[in-house]
């Protein structure tokens, strides 16, 4: 089993850590500008270790832009990605940008849809 992976600044922190056959990484406190780096350290490190979808858990997110946005977008080019806990503002953010993010009322949702994807796991 690999390794969690975390990240942290002041106003935001990140945790990867694979859960069956995909990683969640979960997001805390405000990103924008100045803190997505956080995010953008764990995701790249979980890049660098695995195919495998990823999931990211924004239920502890109080603020997010579109600077988290297009991380996730771009990180749909590489990988089957989902949300979980996505507030109001964020899933109105995905739907009119018209990403292919899928948004699950869960993790066990999302560990099932993800998981049925073809994408080779490592």
């Amino acid at each position: 089993m690999r390794p969690p992976v975390w990240a942290s600044s002041h106003a935001a922190r990140a945790l990867a850590a694979p859960v069956e056959t995909l990683w969640v990484i979960r997001l805390w406190g405000d990103f924008d500008a100045d803190s997505i780096h956080v995010v953008e350290r764990v995701t790249y490190e979980v890049l660098r270790s695995s195919l495998a979808p990823v999931v990211f858990d924004l239920r502890q997110v109080a603020f997010a832009n579109t600077a988290l946005l297009n991380h996730l977008i771009a990180l749909r080019l590489h990988r089957p990605v989902g949300l979980v806990g996505a507030d109001r503002l964020m899933r109105l953010m995905v739907e009119v940008s018209g990403a292919a993010l899928p948004v699950f009322p869960d993790l066990p949702t999302a560990l099932a849809a993800l998981s049925a994807d073809d994408t080779p796991q490592t």
